[in-house]
């Protein structure tokens, strides 16, 4: 039994990516009536309750918002149509669900990436772990709950569906606690935690020695003329690629990114890569370390972006606060002046 509660961290980041993989095509929303009746019949009480149904997940949605798009743009529409404001608001729809889209694709990556960082112990697991079960035991509760409703329906495939999301639950509150007590080190691929040092990356440090006066204006120089470089030949030119081409642009940005992230992937592979494992394994590690990396600089930007609204927030209330008082008891402002 010990062993099985073992591999069951393995396991249910499966289950999960199988239910998000799930609702990238299928999903579930609640419609309620269209209309209120004051009759007591059973027929239009019935028709009174809310209903779950079933509709396209997110895929199907951008693709019927993309054709939907396309037909708003055909120039078979009369000329003197206004679709202005309506191509606006699908555009804005479009762009909300491939952000979702994009979160649902880096979810399921999160999957594979705790379920690879456990089995092969390395030391960054409990972290992706902690933003893993967490996410997944909220998300999850809403889905088993149309499930619910969907079985009074009378809805056959839901009975089947509500079992496999009642177990995946389980089983992610069984391999989360199993986590948590878990007192053995994670000890594997210790050496990416100094990834960024050059020492680790095959580089030896550059001498700091000062040369003459001359060197730092040399280097001032230079770095102007690369930055005027860099703004004539690069900002400029992807400022108007992306001012007139903006759905070529966006590709282009999330190529350079894939390309960037495989980068990284090869890098970390071959600084923390170990000896005893497998090609693939250390790639999976070093894609799933790159995720961490994601994940730790977001929530720190996240929170670095709370704590300076909350300072300004305290220093703007501070400084009202000052002149109220100042305003009230000294009266250097006179009684008609107002901030």
């Amino acid at each position: 039994m010990t062993k099985f509660k073992q591999k069951l961290p393995i396991l249910s980041p499966l289950f999960i990516a199988l239910v998000v993989l799930h609702s990238l095509f299928v999903d579930y929303t609640v419609q309620f009536p269209d209309f209120v009746t004051n009759e007591n019949s059973e027929s239009s009480i019935e028709t009174m309750k809310p209903q779950v149904i079933t509709e396209n997940g997110v895929i199907g949605r951008i693709s019927y918002l993309e054709s939907f798009l396309v037909e708003l743009e055909s120039k078979e529409l009369p000329i003197d149509t206004e679709m202005e404001e309506t191509k606006d608001s699908v555009k804005r729809v479009l762009i909300g669900q491939k952000l979702l889209l994009g979160l649902l694709i880096f979810y399921l990556f999160l999957t594979f990436s705790t379920a690879v960082t456990y089995s092969l112990r390395a030391w960054f697991h409990k972290s992706m772990a902690h933003v893993l079960y967490p996410v997944s035991l909220i998300v999850l509760l809403p889905k088993i709950f149309f499930q619910l409703n969907l079985m009074v329906q009378k809805d056959t495939l839901s009975y089947f569906y509500f079992v496999f999301l009642v177990l995946t639950y389980i089983t992610m509150i069984i391999s989360y606690r199993t986590i948590i007590k878990d007192k053995e080190p994670f000890e594997g691929f210790q050496s990416l935690q100094f990834s960024s040092s050059l020492e680790e990356e095959g580089r030896s440090p550059s001498n700091t020695k000062t040369g003459t006066y001359l060197a730092p204006v040399f280097h001032i120089l230079v770095i102007i003329l690369i930055g005027i470089l860099i703004g004539n030949l690069v900002y400029i030119p992807l400022f108007l690629l992306q001012k007139h081409y903006v759905s070529e642009f966006s590709y282009f940005i999330f190529f350079l990114i894939g390309l960037l992230s495989v980068f990284y992937i090869f890098n970390y592979k071959k600084v923390g890569g170990e000896s005893k494992n497998a090609n693939w394994q250390n790639l999976a590690v070093s894609f799933a370390y790159l995720q961490y990396r994601f994940l730790r600089n977001g929530f720190l930007s996240i929170f670095s972006t709370i704590l300076i609204i909350l300072f300004v927030t305290f220093l703007f209330s501070l400084l009202l606060f000052n002149i109220d008082v100042i305003q009230n008891n000294l009266g250097l402002f006179g009684k008609t002046t107002e901030f």
